[in-house]
């Protein structure tokens, strides 16, 4: 290891070769700003003497422009007053009540000026009621 490295994490792993469990490691490789470089994995079989390395080195970051629309606040409503749900029901239900009251008159005045017809015609076409 370089002077500019750094042992990040150790523990075992499988070796790549013979399967058998072998020491990792993490190193992390730093510039001379002492900014992060790369990183080297390193995978060390202690039965077959396999020594398997990777290095991997962060991506180039570059700064993205993202142009965003400005937000658009809804405009502010007029305040809405409250309303008297009571008084409000209570007028429905009255109006509710006057024009079923009407249907209500028409009925049955149609069932008075109906009724003693059939009535009538109905009580001739019965007949003797007492069995015989």
């Amino acid at each position: 290891m370089s002077p500019m490295s750094m042992v990040v994490e150790r523990g075992l792993a499988r070796c790549p070769r013979c399967v058998s469990v072998a020491d990792y490691v993490f190193i992390e490789t730093r510039s001379g700003a002492g900014v992060p470089n790369g990183m080297r994995y390193e995978v060390r079989c202690r039965k077959c003497g396999e020594c398997y390395g990777e290095d991997s080195r962060p991506l180039p970051t570059r700064l993205v422009a993202v142009a965003e629309p400005p937000i658009e606040w809804p405009r502010d409503r007029e305040p809405v007053e409250p309303r008297d749900w009571r008084t409000e029901l209570r007028d429905r239900l009255g109006v509710a009540a006057h024009r079923l009251g009407t249907e209500i008159d028409v009925v049955v005045q149609r069932t008075r000026t109906l009724a003693p017809q059939r009535w009538f015609a109905r009580a001739s076409e019965k007949g003797d009621q007492t069995g015989g």
